[in-house]
């Protein structure tokens, strides 16, 4: 009897005490879970309650997800173009312009708690950086600056080239939808671009500005670069892919090879056919301006190409044929 009442106590004591919540656990273990769970699990997870929203959208949690997915395609001028958009939701939202008519007529105290909840949203929204462009990203809210490979479904008068434009998500499709430079008398827009003919812009350069040129005397025979074209004064950059040529004297012979020390750089388009007048470009090695080469277009500055990654992705979209 006296052992059936101990556990009958013991029974009732557990039965007494309050059921275990996720906030329980120590801060490790749960930062340890959240970093296991993917994106939506953790959107779900941050509307249960306050506290489980600021540990679930903090940027340690939410960093690796953002460059994990958007890393390859989103650069600073993304995040400036972000926090501009953000800048501003949150001047509309304090802005008492936009509070409807009836919200005058509250107590003093509550129009007061309403603006300093709205200012510590304002203050607490750095930890939640990446948390927030990534949705904003995912829902199509934000247009980015980035650069689309072969432009215009890959039309035959931008293969190999990188334009600048700003791209917004298509959550449906997994695809983007590019708004060229403004440049043209109406803006072009193309829709289904895939992630593959997306990149970030290797250099901050505006599609209006001339590039300044890497070292002059490093550019040698063989090397991979992309060089800025425009076919007008009026009209925006893009980066074509090309390859540093031998001059037409030249032997070809490393051993005896001058092509370095030529004021001339001879530049190759190799998808085009040998005989097409834009196979072949001379340019000044030393330039501070643009060059017309006395072809059709404008020529701005180059870039040598380091990365054997940026290398195969302009092997990759090598055409089919030769160009005319």
């Amino acid at each position: 009897m006296l052992l059936r009442s101990k556990l009958k106590k013991q029974v009732q004591s557990v039965e007494d005490e309050p059921p275990l919540s996720l906030l329980d656990l120590p801060d490790l273990v749960l930062e340890s879970i959240f970093r296991r769970l993917p994106p939506q699990s953790l959107c779900r997870l941050s509307q249960t309650c306050r506290n489980l929203r600021m540990k679930c959208r903090s940027d340690e949690i939410w960093e690796p997800l953002f460059h994990q997915r958007w890393g390859k395609i989103i650069g600073p001028t993304a995040f400036t173009a972000w926090e501009r958009m953000a800048i501003g939701e949150n001047a509309r939202i304090l802005n008492r312009s936009y509070m409807p008519s009836w919200f005058w007529m509250l107590p003093l105290t509550c129009i007061w708690s309403f603006s300093r909840h709205n200012d510590k949203a304002l203050l607490e929204e750095p930890s939640e950086r990446f948390a927030s462009m990534y949705s904003d990203l995912e829902s199509g809210k934000l247009w980015f600056p980035a650069q689309v490979y072969n432009r215009q479904q890959g039309h035959v008068g931008f293969l190999l080239s990188c334009y600048d434009a700003e791209l917004n998500s298509v959550r449906d499709s997994d695809t983007f939808c590019a708004r060229y430079s403004p440049y043209y008398p109406r803006v072009i827009m193309e829709d289904g671009i895939p992630w593959a003919r997306i990149r970030k812009p290797p250099v901050e350069t505006s599609p209006s500005e001339f590039h300044n040129p890497d070292i002059a005397e490093e550019f040698r025979p063989g090397d991979h670069i992309e060089v800025q074209w425009k076919r007008c004064q009026y009209f925006p950059y893009g980066w074509w892919y090309g390859i540093v040529g031998h001059a037409a004297n030249c032997t070809r012979d490393d051993q005896v090879c001058k092509c370095h020390l030529d004021e001339v750089l001879w530049l190759e388009f190799r998808q085009y056919i040998r005989d097409s007048r834009w196979r072949k470009v001379p340019i000044k090695r030393k330039r501070s301006r643009e060059d017309s080469s006395g072809l059709d277009g404008l020529y701005g500055g180059i870039r040598k190409l380091y990365i054997e990654d940026e290398i195969s992705t302009w092997l990759q979209l090598w055409p089919k044929q030769s160009l005319q």
